[in-house]
């Protein structure tokens, strides 16, 4: 029989519940009973770890019979302790009684949703967020021996490792990495808690298929977004880009159900997150633009010596990543000006999307290189295979930021009051972008349409998500001039509307038609921080529609907003029947339905429509 092996890297409540502790990959030294952090399980609950037992415990790391020294049994157990088995503490049986089985139970059950939430979060806006950035999603890098996708922790996790290197102090390098563990650690758990918070709104749905006992996920989800807002005003003074992701994902998480208007209103919004967020990333950006153009390669705040030469941490390979994390938060502030109406942070408003290098070089891309490349792709006879279908999707997103920007612009002049000739050239390049969509995407898109159900579910995805939002801007800005009553644009946008209003719907009815499977967590792994990958197991699989597993169930209900007033609107002209405006309204309700359910905002927008029907039902009486 083999030894049994004492670990010291156990916390005391996954000691007592008896499940796998990874604490030891956080920064918790095996022995060590001081540590500030929290394992994962314990993150969920908002708690840090403690190591009461390794005090009393009688053999701590003390020499054995073969006089064995301290740091060969730390670097044995941290050797064992990083294997593929995770090891899962036993308590005495003398200590083994029904409150230890009731503990256990909780905390199975609790380890077995934080999987869970890491799971739903690659499967949707994981994958999403992968693709846009990666070798074909970024119009900032030309790099066709780069990673096809790329997770988001990877992204700003490599980020902030490429910023240490460029923040050298003269401080001692002991004290520099005691200093570096210790925020670290901070910002990782912040990250941590904002990804569990985000991801917990689709528990209920994906969690309904599982043998589990009953669930008070509405409790759970509130308590994560708690957790998580606590965390917010260090996040924004902890800058980082790993905090432009926190800031970010906080702001997408919905206010939970449960949650009152005083408790809302104190604290910090998902406005300001979102928009902190974005700003973070400007300094960011700065910063390094600072460290490339300088002489010495030194920021000039840095109270390093300056050298002669320029940085050699600033290599090509950070500077890719950081384009790409620039694109990724050009692409957030972007929706933001579109669907919550403010001003656009990173680029300009009113002439933006026509002058800025970044737009240009969107636009560029577009009609430039890869117009070029898919030439033989639009040919009638041509049939579309995954990995061209993922490059099409790419470019279509590419296409659809920049249809959005040139949106908001537009709406930016109707809302400002400016000029008739600003509002003119706003107007101009939008109508630019929609010339390009219809003669570069459109067509592609349309061949990836008839080959949908030969492709993999990801593409699948993908090809919802660009068609659903690029016909949703169409639909924002009809909306917009009709509010603004500028009935001659208004005019000009009758045709792209009225493909929008039929499009939009069709693609809304076939994400809820579609399946998407999302794998279970590995039951053998106990690291929940390993979000790198796209997420594969053999456990159990969970299948539910494009609709549920939708990474921006926000933009999904001002859809069914937009599309529930222009089907009223031809109810009341008479250009549709009643059964056909009760069939377009069930399906509004499916959608709404499909959604969180946990959110405030969906069941506000849920219950004015189903209002909405009743009163239209009274009235044919």
């Amino acid at each position: 029989m083999r030894a049994s092996r004492r670990q010291f890297s156990s916390c005391d409540a996954c000691r007592q519940s008896r499940v796998a502790c990874d604490a030891s990959k956080l920064g918790h030294q095996p022995g060590q009973t001081d540590w500030g952090g929290s394992c994962s399980r314990c993150l969920s609950w908002n708690r840090k770890c403690t190591f009461a037992w390794i005090k009393k415990s009688p053999s701590r790391l003390r020499k054995d019979k073969n006089s064995r020294s301290v740091p060969a049994v730390a670097e044995s157990l941290v050797s064992y302790q990083s294997s593929d088995h995770a090891v899962v503490e036993q308590p005495p049986n003398s200590q083994r009684n029904s409150a230890d089985t009731s503990s256990s139970n909780a905390g199975s059950v609790d380890v077995l949703l934080t999987r869970w939430c890491d799971q739903i979060f690659n499967s949707g806006f994981g994958t999403i967020f992968s693709r846009w950035v990666g070798r074909h999603g970024c119009p900032f890098v030309n790099d066709q021996t780069s990673d096809i996708s790329i997770a988001p922790m990877k992204l700003f996790r490599e980020l902030d490792t490429y910023l240490k290197q460029l923040d050298g102090s003269l401080v001692s390098a002991l004290e520099a990495l005691s200093q570096r563990d210790e925020s670290n650690s901070q910002i990782e758990q912040s990250l941590r808690r904002a990804m569990l918070s985000f991801a917990a709104q689709w528990l209920p749905a994906v969690m309904q298929g599982t043998p589990s006992s009953p669930i008070r996920y509405e409790e759970l989800i509130k308590e994560r977004w708690r957790a998580s807002r606590r965390d917010m005003l260090k996040v924004v003074n902890r800058t980082s880009y790993r905090s432009v992701l926190t800031l970010y994902l906080f702001g997408q998480t919905p206010v939970p159900l449960g949650i009152s208007e005083e408790e809302e209103m104190d604290g910090i919004s998902s406005v300001v997150c979102t928009q902190t967020a974005l700003l973070q990333l400007q300094l960011l950006r700065e910063r390094v633009r600072s460290c490339q153009f300088s002489s010495s390669g030194v920021p000039p705040w840095s109270s390093r010596v300056a050298g002669s030469t320029a940085n050699p941490n600033l290599t090509q390979a950070f500077l890719d990543l950081e384009n790409r994390a620039y694109w990724a938060a050009v692409t957030w502030d972007t929706s933001s000006s579109m669907t919550l109406t403010i001003r656009s942070s990173l680029t300009s408003g009113l002439k933006g999307a026509c002058l800025e290098p970044a737009w240009r070089l969107a636009r560029g891309f577009l009609v430039g290189s890869f117009h070029a490349r898919s030439e033989d792709w639009r040919k009638k006879d041509f049939e579309v295979s995954d990995e061209i279908a993922f490059q099409i999707m790419s470019a279509a997103e590419v296409c659809r930021v920049y249809t959005w920007k040139t949106i908001a612009s537009v709406k930016e002049a109707l809302r400002e009051g400016v000029e008739e000739s600003d509002t003119l050239f706003s107007w101009n390049a939008f109508l630019d972008a929609l010339d390009v969509f219809k003669t570069t995407i459109h067509p592609l898109l349309s061949a990836c349409e008839r080959r949908l159900h030969f492709l993999v579910q990801l593409e699948r995805l993908n090809w919802y998500e660009v068609v659903l939002h690029y016909h949703l801007g169409i639909l924002i800005l009809a909306d917009a001039l009709e509010t603004a009553n500028c009935l001659y644009l208004l005019s000009q946008l009758t045709e792209a509307m009225l493909v929008a209003e039929q499009e939009s719907f069709n693609v809304l009815k076939f994400g809820l038609e579609s399946k998407y499977t999302i794998f279970g967590p590995r039951e053998e792994s106990c690291n929940a921080l390993d979000v790198n990958v796209i997420a594969h197991s053999t456990g159990p699989s969970i299948t539910t529609s494009f609709v549920a597993i939708d990474p921006y169930p926000d933009h999904v209900v001002v859809l069914v907003r937009l599309i529930k007033k222009a089907i009223s609107r031809k109810y009341r002209q008479g250009n549709i029947k009643h059964e056909a405006y009760s069939y377009l309204s069930s399906t509004l309700l499916k959608a709404l339905e499909q959604l969180p359910q946990s959110s405030k905002m969906v069941q506000s927008v849920q219950e004015n429509l189903q209002e909405s029907l009743e009163l239209d039902a009274i009235s044919l009486v």
